[in-house]
């Protein structure tokens, strides 16, 4: 059998737990599969698996061999890809998620920039708002926004997205603008149902913090619904600035209090843990840092900017 092809099947077999599994990814049977185990078991002379009826686990030979394997892997698929060059464009599929907001508002004409630039390369995009495991799932990688970043895989932060308190020029004249954050209590607010009701708005002016407990009038887990009840009228808003950005430059909306600092979230790409990685997922890892600025502390949606 051939041992670089059984190394691909066995990393699959790891990253996902399972012979079945892997079998399915990669459209073998699991007699197959298991037949490459054990074609690289009879080369190393070492028990690379423990089977049990669930599940699948690498040993201890097994775990050091699977990282041996990765970076194998990933050096001849560079090797490759720059042998070819001179010759030919990148080529592949990339397959990449992200949360549905940033995915819908942002994502669309990136994409086709980037589609533009590399005929031989097609993308695969899952929008979610679900915590998705990338190597489980068999991502290339991830966006993920987040005020704080828990995770095992290797990431980067891109860019900031800063929070703005924001009301359609309609909603302000008939309610009144507040002059203090503290008269939002009295308002009609739109705030976000997850992971629990945002109901405590927290602002630093001046050095001095402050929180400020609303009523919302409306609850949503879509940030581009809030961004739609703000824009008609219905409320009061904090949204990130990747979400409102572009509806306070064209006077849609307005930003109540733009010189208190209501927070901000993070713009990462997650990607495996691996030493080295795919041109193509490179290619877009550098084109993505390109479109929003280059900068992990510039807020590229900012209106103060």
């Amino acid at each position: 059998m051939d041992t670089l092809e059984s190394m691909q099947v066995f990393v699959r077999v790891v990253e996902l737990g399972s012979l079945a599994a892997a079998a399915r990814s990669l459209n073998l049977s699991p007699a197959m599969v298991s037949k490459h185990v054990v074609h690289l078991e009879k080369r190393t002379a070492a028990r690379l698996l423990n089977r049990t009826t669930r599940q699948v686990r690498p040993t201890e030979a097994g775990a050091s061999y699977f990282e041996q394997c990765c970076a194998i892997l990933r050096r001849v698929e560079i090797a490759e890809a720059e042998a070819a060059a001179d010759t030919s464009a990148p080529r592949g599929t990339l397959r990449i998620t992200a949360p549905i907001e940033f995915g819908n508002l942002h994502l669309p004409a990136m994409i086709a920039t980037f589609l533009d630039r590399h005929p031989g390369i097609d993308i695969v995009l899952d929008l979610a708002n679900r915590r998705v495991d990338i190597v489980q799932e068999g991502y290339d990688l991830a966006i993920r926004i987040a005020r704080d970043l828990d995770t095992s895989l290797v990431g980067r932060r891109i860019a900031l997205s800063r929070f703005h308190i924001v009301a359609s020029p309609a909603y302000l004249e008939r309610e009144g603008h507040p002059v203090e954050p503290t008269e939002l209590a009295r308002h009609q607010c739109l705030a976000f149902a997850v992971p629990q009701p945002w109901t405590t708005w927290s602002f630093t002016h001046d050095g001095r913090s402050q929180q400020v407990r609303v009523s919302p009038r409306v609850l949503s887990t879509s940030a581009e619904a809030l961004l739609e009840a703000a824009r008609t009228g219905v409320g009061i808003g904090l949204l990130p600035s990747f979400v409102c950005g572009t509806a306070l430059r064209n006077g849609d909306l307005v930003s109540l209090f733009p010189d208190c600092d209501c927070g901000s979230l993070g713009i990462y790409i997650l990607f495996p843990h691996r030493n080295l990685l795919p041109l193509r997922v490179r290619l877009f890892i550098d084109f993505l840092v390109e479109q929003l600025g280059g900068n992990a502390e510039h807020d590229p949606w900012d209106v103060r900017v």
